[in-house]
């Protein structure tokens, strides 16, 4: 009986085992066939979707983008610009589009992305291309709606208005500009074609070593090297990267500064020895400006006695920018009695600076809000007890005002000694960049010489 219950034992264990044996089989073979699928899934190309952000690149007319886009001939091409108080809507009416076309063009362009706020925001002045419908050729438009976009209109061969944005083209061009001052730094800067905000940004640059109202002269000169960014369209500057290098010769006095990245990424310049460009807070916090009262005494010129003039008074136009003479926390901003419109920066625990006089402010000016240095924080007015638009500028030392001119200023932060060799090599970059553009100008300038002397033989 004992014999006969251990063979029946005996069975079942050998059935379950030789089930499991049969399942894992199965499911081995559902392993393999189902890796086999997925590989061959995976080999199948997919076509990846498209990248909604990227944009187009615009072309130069509107006969190139009808061809690019496909879209219905146009012809007779006119131009106008969008007026002062106009919209899109009142700026077709007035070029003689009817309303059925107006109101379809408006809506194709509420369909883009953002559509509603382009509306509202196209710019004063921007250029608008356009032809009208007829019975054979279609509407178009283009619209340079900023620096960097234009959107274009169009109707397509079943008279549908679409809209599309577009970007246009750019180039990087590393430039040099060299110049001599002849009446002031401001003036021959430009005609030496230096953009306007390259300008201000080395006057920003250089306003902690230089007093611009009394050591630059006639025949002083600078060099400045910076990338441009160009419109490929329009051939215009759109746009200029930080200054790379720049020098200035004051009557045999040369001032070098070189563009080095700090831990942040934000540009800061130095001269050959790693020593910083900047000073606690800057010598003069406006350009172009003419000293026209010093610190001291003086007989006041509403008051009518000697009254102690604590500050510099600059001497400007109306309107011209008043820079913040160094990092800092705006401390006042507003009426102060007879200085008028005012603004005070504390910089440090000891310093402080103050502007008065002002006709207006910055819209980034705030009390208790960061400033940078250089930052343009109001502009020159007449406001308060005064004879005429200038800026009067006092630096404040332990809550005394002291004489702006005579006060010795720390330096900023220096090349550490680790880092000295990458300093080293960066200038030794520029330094050949700034050689081969030299070269490059001076074989421009050869071939235009001898382009104007061939026209004269062949004229003569």
């Amino acid at each position: 009986m004992k014999k006969v219950f251990k063979n029946i034992l005996l069975g079942h264990f050998l059935l379950v085992i030789c089930s499991f044996i049969i399942l894992l089989l199965s499911f081995d073979i559902n392993d393999a066939n189902s890796t086999q699928i997925n590989n061959n899934t995976n080999n199948i190309p997919v076509k990846r979707p498209l990248n909604l952000f990227n944009l187009e690149e615009s072309a130069d007319t509107i006969f190139n983008l009808v061809q690019k886009i496909g879209a219905k001939p146009v012809a007779n091409i006119k131009k106008t610009r969008l007026k002062k108080n106009e919209n899109l809507s009142a700026a077709l009416k007035r070029i003689n589009y009817e309303n059925y076309h107006i109101n379809k063009i408006i809506n194709s362009i509420r369909k883009l992305n953002k559509g509603h706020k382009i509306l509202s925001s196209l710019p004063v002045g921007m250029m608008i291309h356009y032809s009208k419908p007829s019975s054979i050729t279609g509407a178009a438009l283009k619209l340079n709606y900023t620096k960097t976009k234009d959107i274009f209109v169009w109707q397509d061969i079943n008279d549908t208005y679409n809209s599309q944005v577009f970007l246009r083209p750019t180039r990087m061009e590393e430039t040099l500009i060299k110049g001599v001052i002849k009446s002031n730094l401001y003036i021959s800067a430009l005609k030496s074609g230096m953009p306007e905000n390259t300008l201000l940004e080395m006057i920003s640059l250089l306003g902690f070593s230089i007093d611009f109202q009394r050591e630059i002269r006639s025949g002083d000169s600078f060099e400045v090297l910076f990338t441009k960014k160009i419109d490929a369209l329009s051939d215009l500057v759109t746009e200029t990267e930080p200054i790379k290098y720049v020098s200035m010769n004051l009557s045999g006095k040369k001032l070098i500064f070189f563009n080095y990245k700090d831990k942040f990424g934000l540009p800061q310049y130095y001269d050959e020895n790693g020593k910083s460009s900047k000073r606690t807070i800057m010598k003069t916090p406006i350009n172009g400006a003419r000293l026209s009262s010093r610190y001291g005494n003086r007989k006041h010129p509403i008051l009518g006695y000697t009254k102690m003039h604590r500050g510099l008074d600059f001497a400007a136009p109306s309107g011209t920018p008043i820079f913040a003479a160094g990092d800092g926390v705006i401390e006042k901003a507003g009426w102060n009695g007879s200085y008028g419109k005012y603004i005070r920066i504390r910089h440090t625990g000891t310093y402080k600076t103050a502007y008065a006089h002002l006709s207006g402010f910055n819209k980034n000016v705030r009390v208790g809000k960061r400033i940078l240095q250089g930052k343009i924080i109001g502009y020159v007015g007449s406001t308060g007890r005064s004879t005429g638009p200038h800026l009067h500028y006092e630096v404040i030392k332990n809550n005394i005002q002291v004489n702006p001119m005579k006060i010795k200023l720390p330096a900023g932060k220096n090349i550490s000694k680790a880092d000295f060799n990458n300093y080293k090599n960066h200038i030794e970059k520029i330094i050949n960049l700034k050689i081969v553009l030299e070269k490059s100008n001076r074989n421009n300038k050869i071939a235009i010489n001898n382009h104007n002397m061939s026209k004269k033989l062949i004229l003569n």
